[in-house]
């Protein structure tokens, strides 16, 4: 399992984010398509977990959000995209951050770190 500090550190890289959300996309496509009941369900199911299993988050995971929608909007200048963003990184997070496995989390961290945004279509 990843550690904030790492989390944190990526999204500082100059790199993580920006392999993600620098090619031109349609990004209000992309959040449509997680509209899709059966990611976000799952989205919501996991956010539950974590609420419900975790305290409040650390000033470490409040960074992460910040950072993560702060890098996404300069990138994108979109405020939508840049929460949605903010908001998997604070699930993924808080998650870590409690050492909690939850499959759906874990496939979210594992689709950014492959350069792609987790639910929505987007082509390279």
């Amino acid at each position: 399992m990843v550690l904030v500090s790492e989390i944190l550190s990526r999204m500082n890289d100059g790199v993580f984010l920006e392999n993600v959300f620098s090619r031109d996309a349609d990004w209000d496509a992309a959040l449509d398509a997680r509209d899709a009941p059966d990611f976000d369900t799952a989205w919501c199911m996991s956010d539950e977990k974590v609420s419900a299993s975790c305290p409040p988050e650390s000033n470490t995971v409040n960074a992460i959000r910040e950072s993560a929608f702060k890098r996404v909007y300069a990138i994108t200048q979109s405020a939508d995209l840049a929460g949605y963003v903010s908001d998997d990184m604070g699930l993924i997070a808080l998650a870590f951050d409690n050492q909690l496995e939850i499959e759906f989390v874990d496939g979210l961290w594992e689709t950014y770190s492959q350069g792609k945004f987790p639910g929505g279509v987007v082509q390279d």
